[in-house]
């Protein structure tokens, strides 16, 4: 059973992948999120597993490792 901070960030990573039609290196913001605790926790557990780049703290892209793990999910 995934924790909750694994759970949103799965959450997030899938709505970044279908705004970015599954496209390699898009970036998106995540203005307003990256202000909420748990959404920062989420972000940076994934950053840390390798699914997410970060790049100022508020623009996120999917690495191809995240978009893989997406597939398989």
């Amino acid at each position: 059973m995934p924790s909750k901070s694994e759970s949103l960030a799965l959450h997030i990573m899938r709505s970044l992948y279908d705004a970015t039609a599954g496209r390699p290196m898009q970036w998106r913001s995540l203005a307003g999120l990256s202000d909420v605790a748990e959404t920062r926790e989420a972000v940076q557990l994934a950053v840390d597993r390798g699914w997410l780049l970060v790049e100022g703290g508020h623009s996120v892209c999917l690495t191809d490792e995240g978009r893989q793990l997406l597939h398989a999910v």
